[in-house]
């Protein structure tokens, strides 16, 4: 008879399974591919679901094992792109976040960048003014002290690439919404930060 998994083990098969579903289908959010996971896996206890964390490291190690070259050279063309979208929007103190700047990016990768402006209409205008179509949404976003808030997020494409705006406030310099990754405040990388990372690449 077949010894049955540990609990910590079937997190583990669950964070790789997890990660290969999104290497495979890059629209799936990590929330979509843990569950699907878990059902490939039949698990049913919550309490051996994996976070978001253990789901990027898994992922970060099979795109380096199996997408190399591919995922570095796609790792890279994101991040020149989203130097050139910082310095577009450098008015607005733009911050990379998200996977482009983790290092999990891939072709279909959405380019995220924070920017803070006291209006919402600002970011807009300057969209009209540089005739970049867009298309624009709301979502609410998780801070410290279990608050909620809704933000603007605008998105375009630039060439190959699709760039995410999420607007903030300027009150939220010093209190950002949480990283659905980590749990802990985005900090992200400013123009500089990132022209650092690539000079090193």
């Amino acid at each position: 008879m077949p010894r049955r998994s540990s609990p910590r083990s079937l997190k583990h098969q669950i964070a790789i399974e997890a990660a290969q579903l999104i290497a495979e289908q890059s629209d799936l959010s990590y929330e979509q591919a843990r569950t699907k996971a878990a059902k490939r896996l039949r698990c049913t206890d919550q309490r051996q679901l994996p976070e978001n964390r253990e789901i990027e490291l898994a992922l970060k190690s099979h795109l380096q094992l199996f997408q190399p070259t591919e995922q570095n050279l796609q790792l890279r063309q994101h991040r020149e792109s989203a130097v050139k979208a910082m310095q577009l929007f450098n008015d607005f103190q733009p911050r990379l976040v998200g996977p482009v700047l983790s290092g999990v990016a891939n072709r279909y990768t959405p380019i995220t960048l924070i920017l803070f402006s006291e209006t919402v209409e600002a970011i807009a205008i300057s969209l009209i003014e540089w005739k970049i179509p867009c298309r624009q949404r709301e979502v609410t976003l998780d801070y410290g002290n279990k608050k909620r808030a809704t933000r603007t997020v605008f998105s375009f494409h630039a060439g190959e690439h699709e760039i995410e705006l999420l607007v903030l406030p300027a009150s939220d310099r010093h209190n950002l919404p949480l990283d659905p990754t980590e749990g802990r405040p985005h900090k992200g990388a400013s123009l500089d930060q990132l022209l650092k990372l690539l000079a090193v690449d």
